[in-house]
């Protein structure tokens, strides 16, 4: 029986699901309260790119601290979070994981606070931004978080992330 020669377009027509985090571009910013106290704080962005079926709603936001754009079938989204939004992110994941009954996934520790260090240094902000990067891709690149956590979907892109 003769083979079919393949067009090159036949072959590559379906994108196979992916999901891309990033976390980098530290920024310390210092807020002004109307009490006339001040707080300082480092946030960090986080970069998702695409093509899994929960994050292709999401509504372009551009200036509200989101920003999301899509191309065929993948969706580019920028946020901006705090370490205490991945604390708060990562308690959500594990009462997810229990309501939804996944045993098998096991929500890594976040890298740890600093506590002698100045925590607005450069090299203490660049390393805490490097632990971040690394917590989140293995979390996100876990099959069933992919598949199942809406946790995890609204932390990619949300602007405010409330769980």
């Amino acid at each position: 029986m003769p083979h079919r020669r393949v067009a090159p377009q036949e072959s590559y027509a379906e994108e196979e699901p992916f999901l891309e985090v990033e976390v980098h571009s530290p920024q310390t910013q210092r807020v002004r309260h109307n009490n006339g106290s001040e707080e300082t704080y480092t946030d960090y962005e986080v970069v998702c790119r695409t093509n899994l079926p929960g994050f292709s709603d999401t509504p372009h936001e551009q200036g509200r601290g989101i920003s999301a754009a899509t191309t065929g079938a993948t969706v580019s989204l920028v946020v901006r979070r705090r370490y205490s939004d991945f604390e708060f992110f990562k308690k959500c994941l594990g009462r997810e994981t229990a309501l939804l009954n996944m045993p098998h996934v096991a929500v890594p520790s976040l890298p740890g606070k600093t506590i002698l260090q100045n925590r607005f240094s450069a090299s203490t902000i660049e390393e805490r931004c490097r632990g971040l990067d690394r917590w989140l891709r293995h979390v996100a690149g876990h099959p069933l978080l992919q598949s199942r956590s809406q946790v995890l979907v609204r932390f990619l892109r949300n602007e405010k992330f409330i769980g």
